[in-house]
């Protein structure tokens, strides 16, 4: 019979063995589950890098996209600048719209004479309280286009001086988002303030670069290769510029045009003064047509008439 010692040295040493063997499945436990983290720990580490290498690529290709993006819309703008061959398409445009005064007026020639044009809209209407946003759902409503412009004429030119950052965040992004909230839609097609050659005259650096940031961004702007004239102190008369003066220098730039078979992309302004210009419009459109001109709104698609090289 076992004596009472000999029952707690048995348990004793049942309990020592049973620790021992508990310690030796942690042991166990702990290199299998260590494995595994390990391995887990190489995968991760093994698909962050994969994952670094596909971002890299994208990168590369995304900087390639654009670059050929870039060209492409250079030789396309330029090209149709300088006339192009590609038919007598008149892209008649207006800035500095939409007003309470003339906006309609120009509507309705429009209407009357079957043709169609594209207006590149301020926003700030607070500070230029002769705008009519409401204007731009009409304008589209009687088959026109609406662009960007820009926010503030009088601040406009200032917005180039900045990074090509700040002109998206002070001028360009504040403008589209007004302006998509007056059309109930994204709008993909801008015009620079005074036009892309008026950038670097206010800030080298963003000559190019501003011009192809709107480019990589998912927009398409135009410049002009027919002028109306209508804005410029040079050919005014008592504040203005005559009504036959406008449609004299714009048939008579067209002329040129026609004879190469080309399309032409007309600037003419759409604020208060510009009332020569609603007179000038019939005999414009008119004169056009005996060109042999017909007429389109500009998208996003369309060949920018781009009066600087950007690539």
């Amino acid at each position: 019979m076992y004596t009472r010692d000999n029952r707690f040295v048995r348990i004793l040493t049942i309990a020592l063995i049973a620790c021992f063997a508990l310690v030796v499945v942690q042991q166990v436990v702990i290199m299998i589950v260590g494995g595994r983290t390990a391995q887990a720990q190489g995968d991760l580490s093994s698909l962050q890098s994969q994952v670094a290498d596909a971002q890299s690529q994208n990168s590369q290709m995304q900087q390639q996209y654009d670059e050929k993006l870039i060209e492409w819309r250079n030789a396309q703008g330029r090209l149709s600048f300088l006339g192009d061959g590609s038919g007598k398409v008149a892209y008649l445009t207006f800035d500095d719209g939409p007003s309470k005064t003339l906006t309609q007026k120009n509507l309705d020639i429009l209407k009357e004479k079957g043709a169609v044009a594209t207006w590149f809209c301020l926003a700030n209407d607070q500070t230029y309280t002769y705008l009519d946003l409401n204007l731009c759902k009409t304008i589209e409503e009687q088959g026109n286009a609406v662009g960007i412009h820009d926010w503030d004429q009088n601040d406009s030119y200032s917005y180039y001086k900045g990074s090509v950052d700040d002109y998206f965040t002070t001028d360009f992004d504040k403008t589209k988002d007004k302006l998509e909230q007056a059309v109930g839609h994204e709008i993909k097609i801008c015009r620079f303030a005074g036009g892309s050659p008026t950038i670097g005259y206010y800030n080298k650096a963003n000559k190019t670069a501003l011009p192809q940031e709107v480019i990589k961004r998912g927009y398409q702007y135009f410049d002009w290769n027919v002028l109306a004239g209508d804005s410029e102190p040079s050919q005014f008369v008592n504040g203005h510029t005559p009504t036959d003066r406008i449609v004299s220098n714009v048939l008579g730039e067209a002329k040129g045009f026609a004879e190469t078979n080309s399309p032409i992309c007309v600037l003419m302004h759409d604020n208060p003064g510009k009332e020569t210009t609603t007179e000038a419009l019939p005999q414009i459109i008119d004169g056009l047509k005996d060109l042999g001109y017909t007429f389109a709104t500009l998208d996003y698609d369309t060949p920018g008439f781009y009066q600087l090289v950007i690539s």
